[in-house]
């Protein structure tokens, strides 16, 4: 298996990569990564990590040409040719998240003269549906292969909430389509009593950015919350665009004492750490880890102006849990956590092992027999053709055009996808 990616920054969909490595390599499977950043852009410690576990090249190993448009380019760099098919040789499928980076895929195949599966992760629901009919040429390219050209078992989705979210508005059935959930845990053994030590401490971790919007809503949560007579203590764990913002609405309420942003978590330190507190808040694959440790989680609905939630994670579990617009009950935020501090160590611990007992279908072996037999995928005969010219030169002027316009769809994407399900 061929990973194509930018850098291994700490995130759900890097950390995730490393996991099926490791996986992997227990199964004796070989696999490598290509990267399309500077080594410095990755983070060091999940940059060891995967190199225990996989082969790991940069542009520059495949193409010739300057570093920079080796990165920038990589369909137009010219590639090493034998390089590629004797690195490459053992890869039997290809697998990303990206648009460009599945078009690049197609012509590292190309090359090889073997026709190998290239599978698409849906791992952020917003990511082929943003900008409807206004995105760029380059980007409706990108759609054209992955929803026109790859056989729909090359689309992974990995629930069936997203898979219907897709349906709506593709227009497409996607009958053939995987559905299989992420592999993010091994199974743990975790001795849970269910008591309480004060202050109440709940954690939260991703990027700070903006459709994470329960970083903002608990900062008025909290304050309630001490209101209540609740002593609880917030830690916000992860880095983003918006810290400086998050920052300043905590210092408006001046609550520095109470909610801490404590920058980026260490990978390997995940469980170490989460396991100490008695809440989580979050989306994404940290929920699934946090519950595999026995922490009780409320889901962290994306976009979510309001402090609403499904609920407890092992209530949710089995649906697109993180996506707005569910037909699902909402609850008060506030009221969950007052709640829980206020019930009994028994029925603490019979929420705490409810979330351990939910989280099988999310173990990194079940995840990676999955992934694994996607390599029989069987690609089409006709060839997908475009203008490699064409296509990066819509790239650039798309760049140019998003950075001086502020109402580029890329820049109000959620804002858009928002109105659009509401």
């Amino acid at each position: 298996m061929l990973f194509i990616y930018g850098a291994l920054s700490v995130g759900g969909i890097e950390t995730f990569f490393v996991r099926m490595a490791k996986e992997r390599f227990k199964n004796n499977l070989p696999t490598s990564i290509l990267l399309l950043s500077k080594p410095e852009k990755s983070n060091k410690k999940l940059l060891m990590e995967m190199k225990k576990y996989a082969n790991v090249f940069f542009a520059e190993d495949f193409f010739h040409g300057p570093s920079l448009l080796c990165r920038r380019f990589p369909l137009l760099s010219p590639l090493k040719k034998k390089v590629v098919v004797d690195k490459l040789e053992k890869v039997d499928q290809v697998h990303v998240f990206d648009g460009m980076h599945a078009l690049l895929g197609y012509r590292l195949s190309k090359q090889l003269k073997r026709k190998l599966p290239i599978t698409i992760g849906f791992y952020h629901y917003i990511k082929y549906l943003w900008g409807g009919d206004k995105v760029a040429w380059h980007e409706r390219l990108n759609r054209e292969f992955i929803f026109k050209y790859l056989p729909e078992q090359s689309l992974l989705f990995f629930s069936e909430g997203n898979r219907e979210l897709y349906i709506k508005h593709k227009k497409q059935r996607f009958d053939r389509s995987n559905t299989f959930r992420l592999g993010v845990i091994d199974k743990k053994n975790v001795e849970l009593v269910g008591a309480l030590i004060k202050p109440i401490k709940i954690a939260a971790v991703g990027r700070l950015v903006e459709f994470k919007t329960y970083n903002f809503y608990m900062i008025e949560v909290i304050d309630r919350l001490i209101k209540k007579g609740i002593d609880v203590q917030f830690d916000i764990y992860g880095d983003g665009p918006l810290k400086k913002e998050v920052q300043e609405k905590i210092n408006q309420a001046n609550l520095q004492d109470k909610i801490v942003l404590k920058g980026t978590l260490d990978y390997s330190k995940f469980d170490e750490t989460i396991s100490n507190y008695d809440l989580f808040i979050g989306s994404g694959t940290a929920i699934i880890q946090a519950s595999s440790l026995g922490v009780p989680c409320i889901t962290g609905v994306e976009n979510m102006m309001e402090p609403k939630t499904y609920g407890y994670f092992c209530n949710v579990w089995q649906y697109e849990y993180n996506l707005k617009g569910l037909d699902l009950p909402l609850f008060n935020v506030e009221d969950i956590i007052y709640d829980f501090v206020n019930i009994t160590k028994n029925d603490r611990k019979q929420i705490q092992d409810s979330h351990v007992n939910c989280i099988d279908a999310f173990t990194n072996e079940s995840c990676q027999q999955s992934m694994d037999a996607l390599k029989n995928i069987e690609m089409p005969v006709r060839e997908f053709k475009f203008n490699r010219w064409g296509y990066e030169l819509s790239r650039i002027f798309d760049r140019i055009n998003m950075k001086f316009n502020d109402r580029h769809p890329r820049r109000t994407q959620f804002e858009e996808f928002r109105k659009l399900e509401e």
